[in-house]
């Protein structure tokens, strides 16, 4: 789905390599899944798997790995198992809501061709003192 931005009406983008993705995926999942496995992390799938894969990592211990290093390692395994996941010069990871940071890395070697792509959230890593600290500051605050 793309959103016009003078309108804000949503459709569908044209697609010719819809099935490659779903046959990226298919080919992708496991592997990913074991690598944010050993960096910590829990890996999901969401979105239509039409021009690209949607994946969301959510660190799933306190010693995950630096979200960076996850992003790293996926993008290396990307590359081993397809052949190319390099990272456009002007599309650098991106901050989103809630502190989570996105990477794209492109599977077409080149700009002019297209082909299926990875959207790569990260959330960041909460240790559990941080969230009691914050939650006796709240709780502070009510008995004020």
């Amino acid at each position: 789905m793309s959103i016009c931005q003078v309108c804000q009406i949503r459709s569908e983008r044209p697609c010719t390599y819809s099935r490659r993705t779903k046959q990226y995926y298919r080919i992708l999942i496991r592997p990913l899944r074991h690598v944010a496995e050993r960096c910590g992390y829990a890996l999901g799938v969401h979105g239509s798997l039409k021009t690209d894969i949607d994946l969301i990592a959510v660190p799933w211990r306190e010693s995950a790995a630096p979200q960076d290093y996850l992003a790293e390692e996926l993008r290396k395994t990307i590359e081993q198992i397809i052949g190319t996941a390099r990272q456009r010069d002007n599309d650098p990871p991106t901050k989103k809501p809630c502190g989570r940071i996105a990477y794209s890395f492109y599977t077409s070697p080149h700009d002019d061709i297209a082909g299926p792509y990875i959207d790569l959230s990260i959330m960041p890593i909460v240790r559990s003192d941080d969230v009691q600290n914050k939650t006796e500051k709240t709780e502070t605050k009510k008995e004020d």
